[in-house]
Formats: C-alpha cells, sequence, structure tokens
C-alpha cells in the first residue's frame, strides 16, 4: 500500500495538533501548580523556598520518569 503526499502532510500536520494540545494541558497543569505557591500566605521568604523546591523535585521526578520510558520505548 502506498502513502501518497498529501496523506503524510494530513497525518503530519494532525499529530503536531494533537502534540501541541498536550503541550498546553502539561502547561496549564504546572502554572496551576505555581499559582497554588503564589497564592499561599508565607510566613518568610524560607517557606516559599522550601514550597518551590517541592515543586521542582515533582517536576524533576516527572521528568526522569519519561526519560526513562522513552529509553525503555
Amino acid at each position: 500500500m502506498q502513502i501518497d503526499e498529501k496523506m503524510v502532510r494530513d497525518l503530519r500536520k494532525k499529530f503536531e495538533i494533537e502534540l501541541n494540545k498536550r503541550e498546553i494541558e502539561i502547561l496549564q497543569f504546572w502554572r496551576q501548580e505555581i499559582e497554588n505557591l503564589y497564592k499561599r500566605k508565607y510566613e518568610s521568604i524560607g517557606s516559599l523556598q522550601v514550597n518551590l523546591k517541592e515543586l521542582m523535585e515533582r517536576m524533576g521526578n516527572r521528568i526522569n520518569l519519561l526519560q526513562k520510558m522513552i529509553k525503555q520505548g
């Protein structure tokens, strides 16, 4: 079965649209997490830093998990 160029372009465009939708969802999630930190009342800068560090660790854990999944792929 031969796939013509138009079909390849259409598939590529659909794929890129889906990727963009997923990227939007991911960015919205992390933006909400940051917004939650921003809205909290902090007694000191230190407590804000602790919460920011926890968020960075969560993001790092997710990145590491995804990288492992790609390697196993």
